[in-house]
């Protein structure tokens, strides 16, 4: 079937705007979970700042465990969009509850509280993720048509991330009683959480109405040329795949990449406001419009790999991308002056372009690779995001572990952890891509 001469074109392209919403929600959430849970610990609540960490890591170790279960589940019921339904239920519970306590003694019972809620909330975020992602290769007709869903997909998660960038903006700065972000404003996070959840909440039901129905009636089987990005391997037991763990590893850099910017970037301005106390009051400012450039950034990118077909091959996207994000780091070891924020909005283009590439490429790779294979996508997708999930988590750990005490010993700390350590990711996602050429030139 030539999906280019279908009648059904109008059909088609709201299959992929409806596709695109099925995420939404669990980027809406992702996006508060890295950037402001941890500082809402922190800061609003004024938990220990080992609590705060053992809840975050809590999260993300809860998350990478059902991710894998998850695969599981889908492949032997099929039943994909009830699971993603279930999963968003679970979000919606759980995220909101998280947002909605205010004690005056963390008791053991509160600690309990939290956990699981943030257990519920990081199982139906694996559920949801995995059941959208597994739904490109059933849905999808040919290369182009997965490229397009996953430039889609990215696409409503940039501006996901955009959305929650700009209420925190806006909600934060409203009848502001102190400069410092502190107790008084728990009720501001709150709203924020329940806005994001009454978005997320309305995303997917526009999703399950768009994508009503099966699509396996009326498609043929895919069957890839062999060119560059063939990646058919003669052993046809995926855990066995040199080419999946591979295609793994680039996802996985591409995704801690973006993570580790997105939790150090503002704990990094704060740290160059300490050098240049006249940066101080553009502080509150800065660490959401940072962000929110970069984003802008990848998005606009994101729709240019829209029309990359035909022009270039997925691993030449990721090396591009690559490029870019080590562009970023260098500079930042350079060092950016303190006197002006023009260079500090270069490097998060930069590193919203980085992420964008890097991000599409490696999720095509990936679909690629399920297509070509035969293999069940629950199962590819879970074991792809559970070296992301649980490696993002430990990167981490590892990071916060290294921290001086005090600060002041280690003025340069979160500069050093955007430099060296982004830049050792980039270094790793690129050899993985190298390694990955490699490897289908010889078949």
């Amino acid at each position: 079937m030539n999906v280019e001469d279908s009648p059904n074109q109008i059909c088609l392209c709201c299959q992929k705007l409806s596709y695109g919403l099925g995420h939404v929600f669990n980027d809406l959430c992702a996006a508060m979970w890295f950037s402001y849970t941890l500082f809402y610990f922190q800061v609003v609540l004024k938990m220990e700042a080992t609590t705060a960490g053992i809840l975050l890591m809590t999260g993300q170790v809860v998350d990478s465990l059902a991710t894998p279960l998850a695969g599981w589940l889908l492949d032997c019921t099929g039943k994909r969009k009830l699971w993603h339904f279930s999963g968003s239920l679970a979000v919606a519970l759980g995220f909101s509850l998280i947002f909605s306590m205010k004690y005056t003694d963390l008791t053991s019972d509160i600690l309990i509280y939290y956990i699981l809620n943030i257990t519920l909330f990081q199982i139906g975020w694996a559920i949801v993720q995995i059941s959208h992602l597994s739904l490109i290769p059933e849905i999808s007709r040919s290369h182009a048509h997965s490229s397009d869903l996953t430039a889609i997909r990215y696409t409503a998660s940039v501006c996901c991330n955009m959305t929650v960038y700009l209420v925190t903006l806006f909600i934060l700065q409203q009848n502001v009683e102190s400069q410092a972000v502190g107790p008084r404003d728990f009720y501001k996070f709150k709203e924020i959480a329940l806005i994001i959840t009454f978005i997320g909440i309305l995303s997917s039901m526009f999703f399950y109405c768009g994508l009503l129905g099966t699509y396996s009636d009326g498609y043929e089987t895919l069957r890839e040329p062999e060119d560059v990005n063939n990646l058919n391997d003669n052993n046809r037991h995926f855990l066995k795949s040199v080419v999946m763990y591979t295609v793994a590893l680039m996802y996985m850099a591409s995704r801690l990449f973006t993570i580790l910017n997105l939790i150090y970037m503002p704990l990094y301005i704060d740290e160059r406001s300490t050098t240049d106390q006249t940066r101080i009051e553009q502080v509150r400012e800065t660490i959401a419009t940072v962000p929110l450039v970069s984003y802008i950034a990848s998005f606009l990118t994101s729709i240019l790999l829209k029309y990359k077909n035909g022009i270039c091959n997925d691993k030449i996207i990721y090396a591009v991308g690559t490029f870019f994000g080590l562009l970023s780091s260098i500079l930042i070891g350079i060092g950016v002056p303190t006197s002006s924020d023009s260079e500090l909005y270069i490097i998060a283009v930069l590193i919203g372009i980085s992420g964008s590439t890097t991000m599409v490429a490696s999720l095509c790779l990936t679909a690629n690779f399920v297509k070509t294979n035969g293999h069940g996508g629950g199962m590819i997708y879970s074991i792809v995001t559970f070296t992301d999930k649980l490696i993002s988590g430990a990167v981490v750990l590892l990071v916060q572990n290294m921290q001086c005490t005090p600060r002041s010993l280690c003025p340069h700390f979160y500069e050093n952890v955007l430099s060296y350590v982004c830049g050792v990711v980039s270094i790793i996602g690129l050899s993985s891509m190298v390694t990955l050429e490699v490897k289908t030139n010889r078949h």
